[in-house]
C-alpha cells in the first residue's frame, strides 16, 4: 500500500463502503476503518424491510448491509472493524493516521463517513424514577421496531415526534391495545405517515401530545405510571412499555480529540455538530472530506449515502491528480 495512493475511511457504514468501492475502481487503496465489531452500520439494526432502495425490495437493514460488506470484501478492500482512530497530523497527501493499537497509516486523505447515533439513555437521564423501571420494558431508537408483534395487545408510549416515532405508532396501532405519542414540540413527521396517526388517532387507537415531557417514571401495579409534563399541567399515563425516538445525533464529537486545534478550527460543522461539507464533500480542511448521515441532517438515508460516498470518491480522485 502507497501512501500516495491510500485513503482511510472512517466508518463501514453505506457512505463508507460505496466510497471504498469508487475509490477501488478510480485506482485507490482504500483502508475502511470502523470502531464498531460489524461493518455495515446502523443497517444492522434496521430491522424493518427497506422499500427506498431501489433494486433491493423486502430487505431488512441486516441483509443490506451484508451484501454491502461482501461486496466490499469480494473487491479486495482492507476493512478492520473495532478499532480506533486517535490522531491525525500531517497535511493533505501526507495524512498521518495514528490507530488506537498504536499502529500508523500513512494516507493521502481521510474520508468521515462516521454517520449518527440515536439518542437513548440521554432522553430520559435524570427523570425520577427512571431507575426503578425494568430494563426490557424501555426500548431506544431501532430498537423499538424489534418484534413488534410481541406489543400485541400492550400499551405503549412513544416518545418523539419525527419520522421514525409516527412510524412506530402507525406499525402498533392496529394491534396494539393503546400508543401514545408524546413530544416537546410540534409534529415533524412526513405527511403521509402523519395521516396514517390521524387515523389511528379517530379510531380512538393512538393518541398525540404535545408539548409534553416525561416527569417521573415508577412501576405500579397496573404498569408503568408516566408523569406527562402536558402544556404546564401534569397528566398521569399508564402503559406497558416505552419507546423513545428522540432523533439521531452525528457521530463528529472525537473529530476534536482527533485533531490539532487548527486543524479542528478549519472544519466546518453546523449548530448541531453536523459536518457542513460543500457539494464535493470537502469540509473545510484540505484533504479530509465527508460523506453520508454524518453530514446530511436533512435526507438522511441509505440512497443518499451511498451517493455521497461516491461523489466524495470522485472529488478526492480529482483533488489528487498529478499535473
Amino acid at each position: 500500500m502507497t501512501a500516495r495512493k491510500c485513503v482511510a475511511i472512517l466508518g463501514a457504514g453505506p457512505a463508507g463502503l460505496s466510497a471504498a468501492l469508487w475509490l477501488h475502481n478510480l485506482g485507490f487503496e482504500p483502508r475502511v476503518l470502523d470502531v464498531a465489531d460489524h461493518a455495515g452500520g446502523l443497517q444492522n439494526l434496521n430491522f424493518l424491510a427497506n422499500e427506498w432502495v431501489l433494486g433491493q425490495p423486502g430487505l431488512a437493514g441486516p441483509a443490506l448491509a451484508a451484501r454491502f460488506v461482501a461486496h466490499a470484501r469480494a473487491a479486495g478492500i482492507s476493512l478492520q472493524t473495532g478499532v480506533r482512530p486517535v490522531r491525525l497530523e500531517g497535511a493533505t497527501g501526507a495524512f498521518r493516521l495514528r490507530l488506537d493499537d498504536d499502529s500508523i497509516l500513512a494516507c493521502a486523505a481521510v474520508l468521515v463517513a462516521t454517520g449518527t447515533r440515536y439518542r437513548a439513555a440521554e432522553v430520559l437521564a435524570g427523570v425520577p424514577g427512571l431507575a426503578g423501571i425494568p430494563a426490557d420494558h424501555i426500548a431506544y431508537g431501532p430498537h423499538a421496531f424489534a418484534d413488534l408483534a410481541a406489543r400485541a395487545g400492550q400499551r405503549v408510549l412513544i416518545v418523539g415526534g419525527g419520522d421514525n416515532a409516527y412510524e412506530n405508532a402507525r406499525l402498533l396501532a392496529p394491534t396494539a391495545a393503546h400508543v401514545t405519542l408524546a413530544m416537546r414540540s410540534r409534529p415533524r413527521a412526513q405527511q403521509g405517515l402523519a395521516a396514517d396517526v390521524a387515523a389511528a388517532v379517530a379510531a380512538g387507537r393512538c393518541r398525540v401530545v404535545y408539548p409534553a415531557v416525561v416527569t417521573a417514571l415508577a412501576a405500579g401495579a397496573a404498569g408503568l405510571e408516566v408523569a406527562l409534563g402536558v402544556a404546564g399541567n401534569s397528566e398521569l399515563v399508564v402503559v406497558d412499555r416505552i419507546h423513545v425516538l428522540a432523533g439521531y445525533q452525528p457521530n463528529t464529537a472525537f473529530l476534536r480529540e482527533l485533531l490539532p486545534p487548527a486543524s479542528f478550527a478549519a472544519l466546518r460543522l453546523d449548530g448541531q455538530g453536523y459536518l457542513d461539507v460543500d457539494d464535493a464533500g470537502r469540509c473545510g480542511l484540505p484533504g479530509l472530506y465527508a460523506a453520508g448521515d454524518v453530514c446530511n441532517p436533512r435526507f438522511p438515508s441509505v440512497v443518499s449515502a451511498l451517493a455521497q460516498g461516491a461523489v466524495a470518491a470522485k472529488t478526492i480522485e480529482m483533488d489528487t491528480r498529478t499535473p
